[in-house]
Order: structure tokens, then C-alpha cells, then sequence
């Protein structure tokens, strides 16, 4: 990956509002329901490839 120039005009820039707590409670409720869809081999399998490519040099530019 590289650095990505902003185009003349554009702003990159992302100003997020915070979550309320209704929308974070929803949140972690879906993220429980999708990890219990998932399955735990399924899981170790993302989290192995995870810490591989975190291991792995990451080109600066």
C-alpha cells in the first residue's frame, strides 16, 4: 500500500459522530451473532492469517 495524494478540491478527511449507546449496544449485539455463525475453526483460521500478515513487512510507500 501507499500514500494516496488528495485530489485538488477533496478532503479525505472523515469527521465521525460518535456511536450512541443504543448504536453500540445493536453493534456488539450483531458482531456476537455473526462470531457465534462463524464457528470457532473458521475463527482460528482468520486469526492465523490475521498474525501472518501482521508479522509480515508492510512496503512504507
Amino acid at each position: 500500500m501507499s500514500i494516496v495524494k488528495e485530489p485538488i478540491g477533496i478532503d479525505f478527511v472523515v469527521k465521525s459522530e460518535p456511536w450512541s449507546k443504543e448504536e453500540l449496544k445493536e453493534f456488539r449485539k450483531l458482531m456476537k451473532k455473526q462470531k457465534s455463525e462463524l464457528g470457532e475453526k473458521k475463527r482460528s483460521i482468520i486469526k492465523e492469517k490475521a498474525r501472518k500478515v501482521s508479522k509480515s513487512k508492510q512496503p512504507t510507500s
